[in-house]
């Protein structure tokens, strides 16, 4: 049954990145803007709503002026790079820091990703950030479901102090 999953799973993946794909492709502006959203609101989630950093992630996500890019073709592969660095940057920020490694090569695998189209690095630059904010919701619901563990009271504490 495992096996079956893992297929479905991999075919859903290979479809979504398929779509997100073609939408570039074909100036799929609606997609597109919907896309970058998601991950903005999913690196909202983790603060709160009334709070300095949620403000600043609306304020460096600014989805209205990225649609206007958008529409009017002012986003290219110079942009990128400043997207990648900004989008890994909060990931870093907002996630434990035994993650930072993996979260470096994953921004990297974007970058690295820029020799290919529009198409192929947005792909990647999806998929890498979902993986990666996946990875961080992970750590978050594993936190708080071992939130009485001597590790993690020892945690919180140093927190606290700093």
């Amino acid at each position: 049954m495992e096996q079956i999953q893992k297929q479905i799973d991999e075919q859903f993946h290979k479809a979504f990145y398929d779509n997100i794909h073609q939408a570039i492709a074909a100036d799929d502006h609606t997609y597109i803007v919907r896309l970058y959203t998601e991950i903005r609101d999913r690196l909202a989630a983790f603060v709160k709503i009334d709070g300095k950093t949620y403000q600043k992630i609306h304020e460096e996500f600014d989805v209205p002026f990225f649609k206007q890019l958008i529409m009017y073709k002012q986003f290219n592969g110079n942009s990128m790079p400043g997207l990648v660095n900004t989008t890994f940057k909060w990931i870093h920020d907002l996630q434990m820091p035994l993650r930072d490694t993996s979260t470096e090569e994953a921004r990297q695998r974007v970058l690295t990703a820029g020799q290919g189209t529009m198409a192929d690095v947005v792909t990647t630059y999806i998929k890498e950030v979902h993986q990666t904010i996946d990875l961080v919701e992970k750590d978050m619901k594993e936190f708080v479901e071992n939130q009485d563990h001597p590790v993690v009271q020892e945690m919180l504490k140093q927190a606290v102090k700093k």
